[in-house]
């Protein structure tokens, strides 16, 4: 095949299951936009939902919305060629378990030149989930994924040659997250919290794999002995109202409910991150965390849960500290030795920085993508 299709561009197209705030598609908006217009067309194809209030306009993306149910649409698959054969992409991009199948059937059908496959973190493990990702992924002409310890998982799990699954950690717009007095004084300001207090803070919707819960009762023992610290969660998502409650309802059940800030959702992230003293993240799973790279951009100490692509993130020890999933009391501890040590704390956030700045450019990731969708591209 030629380098270049008729229009003198290469058609990708993402499949996605629907378009909302969650950091994958966000992700890949980020992609989309930043891919070298002159050589690539890209498309976005929503088999589902579109609900984007974290992106002021979808304008600019060539979006195809088939907008059908959720659940089980034996249809699909035909729905799906007939929009590939129609436009003659030469890549199809699915994503994730949720257009998995009916991604790759329909591309098949409608004999589009070159298929990938790309994994984000969460994904369905037991059989026969495992068998039939095991056989679709091996229908691909290239899988990827954003870790490779989630590679790793990916492989033990569904029993996929490792070998063929390439790794792409997600980028970071570097400009858009940095240090900056100015918006910590605003933060302080317009949540009203004071100049001196500690702010352990998270950013991400509403859903029970994040565990906020966790966070929660970090605090507690704390506070019980005296050393206040404040939480800070924004974020919101369709689990907002349900969960935001029981949150709250947990806060005053282990009487921190004065400590515990649940800000809603909010625009201007990098002010957020800004903030805060310390990022958290304390995910049961991970794939590779846009929000923490964005913290060590914005030159914040990141305590993590040690699962997914947390730890190709977070050196545990320089950049901020690594602990157990769903171990509050090791949580607490790694929070009280930031706080009761304000130059371990500068420190670490500097290092954060600095590595961030090394090796999560935007620029790094676009280039990789690129280089995927020409090879796979050529060899058709």
């Amino acid at each position: 095949m030629s380098e270049h299709g008729s229009n003198g561009k290469i058609k990708v197209a993402h499949i996605v299951y629907g378009l909302g705030g969650a950091g994958k598609e966000l992700g890949i908006l980020k992609l989309v936009a930043h891919l070298d217009a002159q050589r690539f067309e890209s498309y976005i194809v929503v088999i589902t939902h579109i609900n984007m209030k974290e992106i002021n306009s979808l304008d600019r993306f060539n979006i195809i919305h088939l907008n059908v149910g959720k659940g089980n649409q034996p249809d699909l698959p035909l729905k799906l060629a007939k929009v590939f054969r129609k436009h003659r992409f030469d890549i199809i991009h699915t994503h994730s378990w949720g257009t998995l199948l009916e991604g790759v059937l329909g591309a098949k059908l409608a004999r589009s030149p070159a298929i990938i496959h790309g994994e984000h973190g969460t994904f369905p493990q037991k059989f026969p989930h495992s068998l039939v990702q095991r056989i679709f992924w091996g229908m691909a002409d290239r899988v990827l994924s954003v870790s490779d310890v989630l590679g790793k998982q990916l492989s033990a799990t569904t029993r996929f040659n490792n070998e063929k699954i390439s790794v792409i950690l997600n980028g970071v717009v570097s400009q858009n997250f940095f240090p900056d007095a100015v918006l910590r004084a605003e933060f302080r300001r317009r949540f009203h919290f004071r100049d001196d207090d500690f702010i352990v803070g998270t950013v991400g919707r509403y859903n029970p794999v994040k565990n906020f819960p966790m966070m929660v009762r970090g605090i507690a023992p704390l506070i019980q002995t005296g050393e206040i610290v404040e939480f800070a969660h924004v974020g919101g998502g369709w689990q907002a109202e349900k969960d935001g409650a029981a949150l709250k309802n947990l806060a005053a059940e282990l009487d921190v409910s004065a400590q515990v800030h649940l800000l809603g959702y909010q625009s201007e992230v990098n002010m957020i991150y800004n903030g805060f003293d310390v990022f958290t993240l304390t995910s049961f799973s991970e794939g590779c965390s846009n929000v923490i790279q964005e913290a060590m951009f914005a030159g914040k100490p990141v305590i993590a849960t040690n699962v997914g692509g947390n730890p190709e993130l977070v050196q545990d020890g320089v950049t901020g500290f690594l602990v157990e999933s769903d171990n509050a009391a090791q949580w607490a501890d790694a929070l009280r030795k930031l706080k009761s040590d304000p130059a371990l704390l500068k420190r670490m956030g500097e290092n954060a920085r600095e590595y961030a700045l090394k090796n999560f450019s935007l620029k790094k990731m676009i280039d990789s993508y690129e280089q995927v969708y020409l090879d796979v591209y050529r060899k058709k």
